[in-house]
């Protein structure tokens, strides 16, 4: 059982205007207010300090940690032919794990305290089983969710794609169907790509979901044809309880289809803006009803904080809407695009979109202390913004973060993470760098590279020009 924990004198974001007190019981939040009379609780000292429900981040693949930043001036077919064609090929399962425990600690140090881990580097079922041990073991509430997609890389474990969705039943039954109501790392299903993979296919991985009440997630409109939420509708299988992936090329009347159907959206405007997957669809998502959330997606690409992915879609999103206005030849009077909406979808609405919203994504009574304290000491926050949620948006930084509980536990106190040997976890995680550069390098080395097109299908030739040598 968690221990009581009093948050004294803090600011609580979404709440009152004057310092107030937060108390912590059993993990969840027991009172919010004044004076709060806990004399057998520990008290952490807030006062100056922010008080905010910990992010959620909708789409990450953190089996790529080891190969942080590799990905800094590539396109999308070059991410294709790079890593998943390359760089993959190399993975062991202690590279998923360390890259999975050092992403999840990266994440709780950056204050995202729930993570929707979308784990396609099933290589072996040893694999799978390191990914959910290295989200356990960092204490992160996460939904790891089991992807389909074929590693052209030998020795193949899955003979085929039945052997694959015959072990995703095995490892829900193995890993997760015992786990107590409320434990922190659950299970979800990870979709191959539509119209990479035979449709048949594509509802087979659907069923895992469906037979085991799993929450799903995809990757539409952007490697996939531009049709591909249509093609899922056509073929019966748009359904509630799936979270779509970016969708930069997918019409509004298919974001409509995806808020019909009870679906939810993650953009990540970094990646989609460099790797020419299109504009995320910001604007046209709130157009039809349907509130986008947040995903850091790859630190093989750039850093894994939330901050700067609340930016770059909010600013992207007003520009995208002033535009409209100069171009009439007039001046935008006002901003309709506000920071509570960028803060809504990096909190409240992530956590409505995995089926959270009632446990986590604000501060209320009864809910689960996913909770972060913020600094304001910095010269980046004299004078302090008045606005909290401004602050959190536009101001605030990653050192800022000062403490991070996760179901009312200590992951991150005065500005450290609690119980991390961080040299240790560097020392790993370099080891498992060299080793996958090395890999790559083998891989790249290799003739024959044409042939690996087929293991994703002619959809993957024809987005890449038919060329992933």
């Amino acid at each position: 059982m968690s221990q009581r924990i009093l948050l004294k004198g803090g600011r609580i974001v979404g709440g009152p205007h004057e310092p107030a007190d937060l108390l912590i019981e059993g993990g969840r939040i027991a009172a919010i207010g004044t004076a709060i009379d806990a004399a057998d609780a520990r008290v952490v000292d807030a006062a100056g300090m922010l008080i905010a429900p910990g992010f959620v981040d909708t789409h990450r693949h953190i089996w790529q940690t080891s190969i942080r930043g590799v990905a800094a001036d590539w396109s999308l077919v070059e991410y294709i032919r790079f890593i998943r064609l390359g760089y993959a090929t190399a993975y062991r399962p202690e590279d998923v794990w360390i890259s999975t425990y050092a992403g999840a600690l990266e994440a709780l140090d950056a204050g995202i305290t729930t993570i929707c881990d979308f784990c396609h580097i099933m290589r072996t079922p040893e694999h799978a089983d390191a990914g959910v041990e290295g989200l356990d073991r960092a204490g992160i509430r996460g939904q790891f969710y089991y992807g389909f997609y074929d590693v052209p890389a030998e020795p193949r474990s899955f003979a085929d794609h039945d052997a694959r969705v015959a072990h995703a039943r095995h490892f829900f039954d193995g890993r997760f169907r015992s786990r107590p109501a409320g434990a922190l790392v659950t299970m979800g299903i990870a979709l191959t790509e539509f119209n990479l993979i035979p449709v048949a296919h594509t509802a087979d991985e659907i069923a895992v979901a469906r037979d085991f009440d799993l929450p799903l997630t995809m990757h539409m409109g952007t490697l996939s044809t531009p049709d591909s939420v249509g093609r899922l509708h056509e073929a019966g299988l748009l359904g509630p309880r799936m979270l779509h992936v970016h969708c930069n090329a997918s019409s509004d009347d298919e974001l409509k289809m995806i808020a019909d159907s009870g679906g939810a959206l993650s953009i990540t405007p970094e990646t989609e803006l460099q790797m020419g997957m299109g504009i995320p669809v910001t604007n046209r998502a709130l157009a039809v009803g349907l509130r986008p959330t947040l995903g850091i997606d790859i630190v093989s690409d750039y850093s894994g904080d939330m901050f700067a992915q609340m930016r770059m879609a909010l600013q992207t999103a007003r520009a995208i809407d002033n535009q409209k206005t100069l171009d009439a030849g007039r001046m935008p009077s006002t901003i309709d695009l506000k920071v509570r909406d960028v803060y809504d979808f990096a909190t409240i609405d992530g956590a409505r979109a995995i089926g959270l919203d009632s446990q986590i994504g604000s501060l209320a009574t009864g809910k689960q202390a996913d909770i972060i304290l913020v600094r304001q000491e910095g010269i980046h926050h004299a004078p302090r913004t008045p606005d909290p949620i401004a602050s959190l948006v536009l101001q605030v930084r990653p050192s800022d973060i000062d403490t991070v509980l996760v179901a009312g536990e200590m992951r991150k106190s005065g500005g450290r993470l609690v119980g991390v040997d961080i040299e240790a976890v560097r020392q790993r995680a370099q080891a498992s760098a060299d080793h996958l550069a090395a890999g790559f390098a083998e891989a790249m080395n290799k003739t024959g590279q044409t042939t690996t097109r087929a293991s994703y299908g002619s959809e993957l030739a024809r987005a890449t020009g038919g060329d992933v040598k």
